[in-house]
This record gives structure tokens, C-alpha cells and sequence, in this order.
């Protein structure tokens, strides 16, 4: 069973499963933080309201009111501790009475000795349609690729997800966007890759789309996996036509890029290039030499804010060292800046510098 909306009942057993000593549970503060922590932390946009209660004939429970994304009657037992589980079926008015032994639920004895949260109790009104639920999830922020992991039905909605979160994010975004962009340059296996993962754990993985294939559909997830802030293109090679890159680097939002079923609107902030190639050769692979007074590499340059230089020194330490993309000139400057500096630049202490807006 399916659904969004639970009611618990939680009795001792379970409080002891949970790994709570006597005296923790039996504080009715504490057993309420205890549990509706547990339950708002085991997922995205999860809340609750508790109530810790003792019946007439003195047994000592608490009922919680559950929310959140789609799960299992299974799944939300197993979180509470192979907790009693129900969906709920009333309204908020009659639930919120029942919790805190109000009206005609005063008759029964049963006195409420604590309560918490009791406002995140929200109306049931019904069934809601798949498309009702998804303009919920959309709501609540939820990528495309995330939406259709909750539910395999609602994959049959693919491309009226997609459309609508792009309406979504563009609304969200300014016309001219605040942008930042670097170039990172090194030989094979001098720890440009690494940097994603370092961005990674910074950040999360959520909020980086990795391309390493640039004309042949490396766009095509952008907008399913929710249009992440950051886009890392790794091993750039010049392989896509120099016009497109420089819109990729560009700061309008309503710019496109090209994917194999459907363009994909630039929504990214911060663009991260690695490359064995400085920007000047990558350039000149790019264009041919008879548009190269149109086609200029000053282009380019003005695009990028940062040009990091990574290195391995001969005793096997990773370098890496950076420069304003404006003071660049070429790639043996660089190298020679590096190779002088005594301590090189690493990189992990210049990432508080990446100003993408989430």
C-alpha cells in the first residue's frame, strides 16, 4: 500500500527498539524530538506532529501524523520502528482533536501528556490524481529523474515533466545570469578529474552534470537530472563548434544548447572545463584560420574568470595553481608562474570562490 499521509501509533516495544534507555522514553519531550527527528530527517520534504499519551488504563504510547513523498505502509513501519501504521483518513480539524484528546475524544480516558508539531498536520481531501501529485512534486523542487523514481506510472508523463520543470527553473532564472567559469589545463593523470569529486563532496554530485561527450547527446539528461548549477565538461578537446562553446560560457539563460531529441535551455551558473589542452590550442583546433579575425580567441578568454594549471611535482605531490583568466597569455607563462611558485596554489582552498546560485 501506497501513500502520503500516515497515522502511528508507537508503544513501548518500538520506543525500545529504537535504542532509547527507560529514562529517555519516558520523558515525553524527549521521546517526541527522538522520533519526529527520525521520521523528518529519512527524506526530502518530510515533516510530522506528535502526541505522547497514556490511556485509561495506563499505557504509556504516542500517535504521530506522517508526510511526505510516496512511500509504503512497509517502509514508513520499518523507519518507526515496526510502529503500527495506518494512512489517514480524516481531515485536519478531526486528526489534530484526536491527537490532543479534544471534544468527543475527551470521553475516552485517554489524556495526551505532551504534544509537538501539531500545526504540520495537514487535510487529506481525497485521492489525488498523478498529475495532481506531480505538480506537488515539481512544487517542492524535485527533478524530473527523481519524479519518476517515486512512481514507475508516472514515466508515461516524461515529457509533460520535463516541459513543465523547464517552464519552472526558467521563471526561476534571471535573463542575464551571474556566471562563473574556469579552465583547468594539465597533463593525463595530474588531477584535473579529481576536481569533480572534490566538488562533489563539497557540494553533492546533485548539483554537478558531468559531459564527456559534447555533440553527440552528452547534454541529453541536463534537464532530468534537474538542471544542476554547476556543468563539468571533462576531457575538452574543442570537439563541438566554437560558437556553441562560447554560448555555453555565456551568461544569457535563455541560450540553447543542442541535445538529440530536444534542446537544452542553459540554465547552469558556473561552467568548469578540463582539458590536456591550454585555450589558445584548443582555439585554434576549433576554428579555421581564415575566421580567425571574426572568430577571435579574446572571445573566449572574456568568458573564463579563473585558468588552473595542474601538475604532479617529482616527488608525486598534486599541484595545482591559478591564475584571473585575464592576466593569462599563453600556456608556457603559466607553467613557468606554477613551476616558480614555491608553494603552488591548491586548489581545495580556492573553492570557496565558486559563486553558483542554487
Amino acid at each position: 500500500m501506497k501513500g502520503r499521509a500516515w497515522l502511528a501509533t508507537i508503544h513501548i516495544t518500538n520506543m525500545e527498539k529504537a535504542g532509547l534507555t527507560k529514562e529517555e522514553y519516558e520523558s515525553p519531550e524527549k521521546l517526541a524530538d527522538y522520533f519526529t527527528t527520525t521520521w523528518n530527517e529519512s527524506g526530502k520534504n518530510r515533516s510530522s506532529g506528535i502526541a505522547v499519551c497514556v490511556n485509561e488504563k495506563g499505557r504509556y504510547h504516542a500517535h504521530m501524523a506522517l508526510y511526505g513523498n510516496t512511500t509504503t505502509l512497509a517502509n514508513v513501519s520499518n523507519i518507526l520502528f515496526d510502529s503500527h501504521i495506518e494512512p489517514q483518513l480524516g481531515g485536519k480539524k478531526e486528526l489534530t482533536a484526536y491527537l490532543r484528546k479534544d471534544g468527543k475524544y475527551a470521553e475516552k480516558g485517554e489524556q495526551a501528556l505532551f504534544t509537538k508539531d501539531l500545526d504540520s498536520i495537514q487535510d487529506i481531501q481525497g485521492g489525488r490524481t498523478d498529475l495532481e501529485q506531480i505538480e506537488e512534486y515539481l512544487n517542492q523542487g524535485h527533478s524530473p529523474s527523481e519524479i519518476m523514481g517515486l512512481d514507475f506510472k508516472y514515466r508515461k508523463y516524461e515529457k509533460m515533466i520535463k516541459s513543465a520543470f523547464v517552464d519552472k527553473r526558467i521563471k526561476e532564472t534571471p535573463l542575464i545570469k551571474e556566471t562563473h567559469n574556469e579552465w583547468h589545463v594539465g597533463d593525463s593523470g595530474s588531477g584535473k578529474t579529481y576536481y569533480y569529486y572534490q566538488l562533489c563532496e563539497k557540494y553533492s554530485p546533485e548539483k554537478i552534470y558531468m559531459a564527456t561527450d559534447f555533440e553527440n547527446g552528452g547534454f541529453d539528461f541536463y534537464i532530468e537530472q534537474g538542471a544542476p548549477p554547476i556543468l563539468f565538461l571533462d576531457e575538452f578537446k574543442g570537439n563541438m563548434r566554437y560558437s556553441q562553446l562560447l554560448i555555453i560560457l555565456d551568461k544569457y539563460s535563455r541560450t540553447q544548447t543542442h541535445c538529440r531529441y530536444a534542446n537544452t535551455y542553459n540554465l547552469w551558473t558556473t561552467c568548469i572545463i578540463t582539458s590536456i589542452f591550454p585555450p589558445e590550442k584548443v582555439y585554434v583546433s576549433m576554428v579555421d584560420s581564415y575566421k580567425k579575425d571574426i572568430d577571435k580567441i579574446d572571445q573566449l578568454i572574456r568568458r573564463l574568470d579563473v585558468i588552473v594549471y595542474h601538475y604532479k611535482t617529482e616527488a608525486g605531490e598534486y599541484k595545482s595553481y591559478s591564475i584571473p583568466a585575464n592576466e593569462y597569455m599563453n600556456y608556457d607563462d603559466l607553467k613557468q608562474r606554477a613551476l616558480s611558485d614555491k608553494d603552488g596554489l591548491v586548489i581545495e582552498d580556492n573553492m570557496e570562490e565558486i559563486p553558483f546560485k542554487d
